[in-house]
């Protein structure tokens, strides 16, 4: 049963960039969907349920009821609050998701975090290779098995990047938007440099001899292929919170492990932020303007996004009082902006980009209370967590102040689960 457990969720790491569903149900904004109320079925979600079933029936003496009232309160209130929402279905539905990923994320404390990087690396390294076909292609086929909808650069809706009279199409993988891609090839990327790290350090007092055996020279092989390729791969998503968010966690482990003295975490991070330079120099060699493009903010659709962005900002009524207390329930923000805002078309309705401004037009004051004290329950409880951890946490809140996907989607809340459970220390 134990090895079933393992099994099943290793799987489920594996597959974390698979979309497959089976949509159950579809509300609809005036005959047109609205993707924010659609939900469904992962083939995923039948993964981690199975993994959690073995793991029941191989640990049943880690499994016990907790004591602590303010748990049962959290649940009592979540289903209550999102059955009171103008939409309970849509709101129980991403309540759902939560409690789905937080089970993740507990699965996670039984099993080794270097089996796991380990995982996320085959993982990325396989969305890698899928975003660099799609880079040279410039088109992605759809797939129904594999929850691939088709994106072609000419066509109107897909993210691209706009360069004279051309469009450039941004891969996907196997994920929904480029932004979302990016954030997984981040996590990858970190995973990545952590099993770097681990080998150096692991084998720090052993002979050269020694430490350049068959197996670590494979490991070492496996780790820097694919942090050349997330690399490229990320570059290619032309996200830039993802890239600042790499740039910015890379330097706060820098400095921080310069001010402890641990020199061999310091050398293994310049190291790769050489690779980065080397290989952002040379994709631009290939594809040149287009991150100008992107950095600059001078193209029609840059300067159309940071737009968008900024005015997300005010879908928030401070005059309402009941929603600035309770919020406008889970996954109605964009609910709450077309009905507001009377727009013609339902995909105009997008959630505001920035999660900490999202989360408490959705749960109000009380649930970010409730939120801060979950927080502050799981820093206190991982204390000695290591510094590549934090960062990886510190880079997705940085993505979060620019978008939305990690409270708005399945993947996000299960990459934000997976980088808290990396916090804890375990064999």
């Amino acid at each position: 049963m134990n090895k079933l457990f393992k099994f099943f969720l290793g799987l489920f790491v594996i597959s974390l960039p698979l979309q497959t569903r089976w949509i159950f149900s579809d509300q609809l904004f005036d005959g047109q969907i609205w993707e924010y109320g659609r939900l469904s079925l992962y083939i995923t979600m039948i993964i981690l349920l199975l993994s959690a079933l073995f793991f029941a029936l191989s640990h049943k003496k880690e499994i016990y009821f907790s004591k602590n009232k303010f748990l049962y309160f959290i649940f009592a209130y979540s289903i209550i609050i999102s059955i009171l929402s103008p939409i309970p279905s849509v709101s129980l539905y991403y309540l759902g998701i939560i409690y789905i990923a937080i089970l993740f994320g507990y699965l996670l404390r039984f099993v080794s975090k270097t089996w796991i990087l380990s995982l996320i690396l085959f993982s990325g390294l396989i969305q890698s290779i899928i975003a660099l076909q799609q880079l040279f292609q410039q088109k992605i086929v759809a797939n129904k098995w594999l929850g691939i909808a088709e994106h072609l650069s000419e066509t109107l809706g897909t993210s691209v990047v706009e360069f004279m009279d051309q469009r450039f199409l941004r891969v996907y993988g196997l994920l929904p938007h480029p932004n979302i891609l990016a954030g997984f090839l981040f996590l990858t990327i970190f995973s990545a440099i952590y099993l770097w790290i681990d080998i150096y350090t692991e084998k720090k007092e052993e002979k050269w001899v020694n430490f350049l055996n068959t197996h670590n020279v494979k490991k070492v092989i496996f780790i820097l292929l694919t942090l050349i390729l997330s690399t490229y791969a990320l570059l290619a998503t032309f996200s830039r919170s993802a890239v600042i968010a790499l740039i910015i966690s890379l330097f706060s482990v820098l400095l921080i492990n310069i001010f402890k003295n641990k020199w061999v975490i310091v050398q293994i991070i310049l190291k790769y932020i050489v690779l980065f330079i080397v290989i952002f120099y040379s994709f631009n060699l290939y594809f040149p303007s287009l991150w100008n493009v992107r950095l600059e903010i001078t193209g029609r659709l840059e300067a159309q996004s940071i737009e968008e962005r900024v005015d997300s900002f005010s879908q928030i009524d401070l005059q309402d009082t009941r929603s600035i207390i309770f919020g406008q329930g889970l996954g109605m923000n964009t609910y709450f902006t077309y009905n507001t805002n009377k727009l013609s078309n339902a995909y105009e309705a997008q959630p505001i980009h920035n999660i900490f401004i999202l989360l408490f037009a959705e749960i109000g004051i009380i649930g970010v209370f409730i939120l801060l004290s979950i927080v502050k329950k799981i820093i206190k409880s991982a204390k000695e967590a290591d510094l590549l951890s934090t960062s990886v946490l510190l880079g997705f809140g940085i993505i979060g102040l620019f978008d939305h996907y990690i409270w708005t989607s399945y993947i996000g809340w299960l990459l934000v689960c997976l980088a808290v459970s990396l916090l804890y220390k375990r064999e």
